[in-house]
């Protein structure tokens, strides 16, 4: 940041919960360091608008470690690791040890540490021996920036998956663009739109479970019809999303480095689940939501005795018509 672009960090409140606050000409970024560190809420100041899904009431949703996800503040963007769905792990010398839903770090504190205008944040596992800390900054008025870390504290090779859980809010005729190189998803949310698990089709035009063609890069009105859940099978060969309003102009651009973070999984809600209306594009770095089914794939990602994984993720909000892409510095085109 310049200068002539100043970032405040300060201190508030959510609802009724103790939150850190990222603030430029561009943005307000609100974080909750007790209950995941979650990105709760990211306004896009020159509009007024919300862009991540909130949960309706005044009081924080406070679930206990191991709840299930829905039974939570299920709004906003949270951190999945060390798995997506529930399961037990299934190696040596952690198997039969139950991996809660969405992971085990979405509902305990984290350390919180700032400097100057960057925000630290830390959790251990649980039941299993890592570190994960994230630090959360405004690289320029527009994009935030999310340096990440994982390290294992143990002397044995420890499997982990990664993946963003930002649930976005939805508009009808909204659009997905994705690289070229996202072209091949596989189902794994029963429904009627995409049948079965494991059911594979083509992105963006996909033929669906009746025959019918369906562009699954268009957001349906929010009729509570369609919920869906699916992974690209391949790595991508660019590490980026946008999601793009032509009536109002509001584009939300998601860059990570795919040498780091090769895979992405799609979330849409068109009113099923919960009656929300959002959409969760998530990067990981494994394609699946279990540690059994990426291994099955060759997929599941392993961290070295006592070595560590880093990455990042950049989130970009403007006003912009017609892109394309997004460079890796978050620069929307």
């Amino acid at each position: 940041m310049t200068k002539d672009s100043p970032v405040s960090l300060t201190e508030g409140t959510y609802k009724d919960v103790r939150a850190v606050i990222l603030e430029s000409e561009a943005l307000r970024v609100t974080l909750i360091p007790d209950w995941g560190a979650k990105m709760a809420s990211l306004i896009h100041k020159q509009t007024s608008v919300e862009h991540l899904n909130q949960v309706p009431g005044k009081e924080f949703r406070k679930v206990d470690y191991g709840a299930p996800y829905a039974d939570g503040e299920f709004g906003g963007f949270d951190e999945m690791f060390p798995t997506i769905t529930e399961c037990y792990c299934d190696v040596e010398p952690w198997a039969r040890v139950k991996m809660p839903d969405h992971g085990e770090v979405w509902s305990i504190p984290w350390q919180c540490e700032t400097s100057g205008s960057e925000v630290r944040l830390s959790v251990h596992g649980v039941c299993f021996p890592y570190r994960l800390t994230k630090w959360v900054s405004l690289e320029r008025p527009n994009t935030i920036l999310q340096r990440y870390r994982v390290d294992n504290l143990s002397r044995c090779a420890f499997p982990a998956m990664w993946a963003a859980h930002a649930l976005f809010n939805a508009t009808a005729g909204m659009r997905i663009i994705l690289p070229d190189s996202a072209r091949n998803i596989m189902n794994t949310v029963p429904g009627s739109l995409l049948g079965g698990y494991g059911e594979r089709y083509s992105f963006p035009i996909a033929r669906t479970a009746t025959g019918t063609p369906w562009d699954l890069s268009v957001v349906r009105p929010n009729e509570g019809k369609c919920v869906f859940k699916y992974f690209f099978l391949d790595e991508l060969d660019e590490g980026f999303c946008i999601m793009h309003d032509p009536k109002t102009r509001e584009t939300i651009g998601m860059s990570w480095p795919v040498d780091q973070v090769p895979y992405l999984g799609m979330w849409v809600n068109e009113g099923v689940w919960s009656g929300q209306y959002h959409l969760a594009p998530e990067p990981c770095t494994a394609p699946f939501d279990r540690w059994d089914v990426a291994r099955q794939w060759g997929k599941l990602p392993v961290i070295s005795p006592f070595g560590s994984q880093q990455w990042t993720l950049r989130i970009t909000v403007a006003l912009t018509d017609n892109p394309n892409r997004v460079d890796s510095d978050g620069t929307i085109r």
